[in-house]
């Protein structure tokens, strides 16, 4: 039944009429009733307690209640719950002596969670409660559900002010995760838009594998619900990962679209092809080796135009210089040519006039739902809790944007690499530097991007 707090003792709802409620004092023994309109504005209090008020009881109730609401609601483990609300109320001397253990409340807070959570299926063939189909705030949030072939399905969830934000954004950033995702689908994809320098997640897709029919009809049914909201869904960038079927089917789904791979996904594979063919130390020591290996990942910053002959230009010096350095750089010449010449276009690793060029905005992200979650592959109930939540903190963020809220300050050193970037541009426009010279700065910008990312 309904309680109500009055002076320190607790009342319990009686009955309730058109126009008044009615209370009693919760102490069996105790004849205090009270009146009340609807709204809970006491009328009328009859009577003398005959026994003292609990104060301290009120507290542990309230607590009580918050721990368990927090349990039904969210999949963050019990004892982390308790613990983190223990530290935000202010509880009293006295309640704390009297607060009920974590152990003392765990059977019944799990009782409780297990209550509201539905079974947890083991395939994809099950059915979701209205509940999780919805956003905090009872809006629609499941604005996808199909079985696209046998026993596989996806499932895309977005509200309309995510989807509206998605497709009035001329950047958006891809990526997904596997760790956050149902055991029981392959992977999370989250799109993110970009809107004044701030990354937000506008979409999470549950998807059963990584092949090209489940990407293209993920875009298309995506584009649907554009249509359905009188909008087009067209981004005039679209940042990723180097994942080669997403590639063709970005390509064939946003035609007109620039299609970018993130640099720094560019930048460590190639080091980590040095560290498999077994040149970890020679790029320590050698300062010739390591010049040249920052120079190939600084193609990715050099004007596409010049990037074949800045390569070939750069394989002839090498060769040119010493037979012994170039014996050893042989093997990583040939993965470059091969797969970054060859096998990628190099539109899409060229970063060439982008201030961004990395997707680590959308990395930071998953970074942020894996601790949210707190579970290897959770079940997909105490997922779709937690994107709830995350599609609330994206309404509040938005707001703070429209209400003139900026983006967090790029730190001096990403500024400083950008300013010494756009110098390097100049100077080459103006015919100060030749493009051998401008491909050897941006290699020392490289340089100091790449500490400052293993910082």
């Amino acid at each position: 039944k309904k309680m109500l707090n009055i002076n320190n003792f607790i009342f319990k709802l009686n009955k309730t009429t058109s126009t008044t409620k009615y209370y009693r004092c919760e102490d069996s023994r105790c004849t205090v009733t009270a009146r009340t309109d609807l709204e809970d504005n006491i009328l009328n209090i009859k009577g003398d307690h005959c026994h003292p008020p609990e104060p301290e009881e009120i507290q542990i109730r309230v607590f009580k209640q918050v721990v368990k609401a927090r349990a039904i609601s969210e999949s963050t483990p019990i004892p982390q719950i308790y613990d983190e609300e223990a530290a935000r109320i202010d509880l009293s001397t006295l309640a704390i002596a009297a607060l009920p253990s974590q152990g003392e409340l765990g059977s019944t807070l799990n009782k409780a969670r297990r209550l509201q959570t539905p079974s947890i299926p083991n395939s994809q063939l099950f059915d979701i409660p209205q509940s999780y189909t919805k956003t905090l705030k009872n809006l629609p949030f499941l604005c996808i559900d199909q079985i696209i072939k046998r026993k596989t399905r996806i499932l895309v969830f977005a509200s309309d002010e995510q989807l509206k934000l998605l497709f009035n954004s001329s950047v958006i950033l891809m990526d997904g995760t596997f760790s956050s995702s149902p055991s029981i689908f392959d992977q999370v994809y989250c799109i993110h838009a970009i809107k004044v320098e701030q990354s937000f997640v506008c979409v999470f897709a549950l998807l059963l594998d990584r092949k090209k029919p489940t990407y293209k009809y993920l875009f298309h049914e995506l584009r649907n619900k554009a249509t359905q909201l009188n909008m087009t869904f067209n981004p005039c960038t679209i940042m990723s990962d180097f994942e080669g079927t997403l590639a063709e089917i970005l390509k064939i789904e946003f035609p007109n679209s620039q299609h970018v791979g993130c640099f720094f996904h560019y930048t460590q594979t190639i080091y980590r092809n040095i560290q498999q063919l077994g040149l970890s130390s020679e790029y320590v020591v050698d300062d010739e080796f390591r010049n040249t290996c920052r120079k190939l990942m600084a193609l990715a910053l050099m004007p596409v135009s010049l990037v074949l002959q800045a390569y070939d230009d750069l394989h002839d010096s090498v060769l040119e210089s010493s037979s012994t350095t170039f014996d050893l750089l042989k093997p990583l010449f040939s993965y470059f040519e091969n797969q970054w010449i060859k096998n990628v276009d190099i539109q899409r690793w060229n970063v060439y006039g982008l201030h961004m060029r990395t997707n680590n905005n959308a990395e930071g992200y998953h970074n942020r739902l894996n601790l949210r979650i707190s579970k290897y592959h959770p079940n997909i109930w105490a997922f779709i809790r937690c994107i709830q939540g995350e599609e609330n903190r994206f309404n509040h963020l938005l707001m703070q944007m429209k209400g003139g809220l900026t983006a967090r300050p790029k730190t001096k050193k990403t500024l400083a690499i950008q300013h010494r970037i756009d110098t390097l541009y100049i100077r080459y426009d103006n015919g100060d530097i030749n493009a051998n010279e401008l491909l050897n700065g941006l290699s020392y910008v490289v340089a100091k991007n790449i500490k400052s990312k293993r910082k």
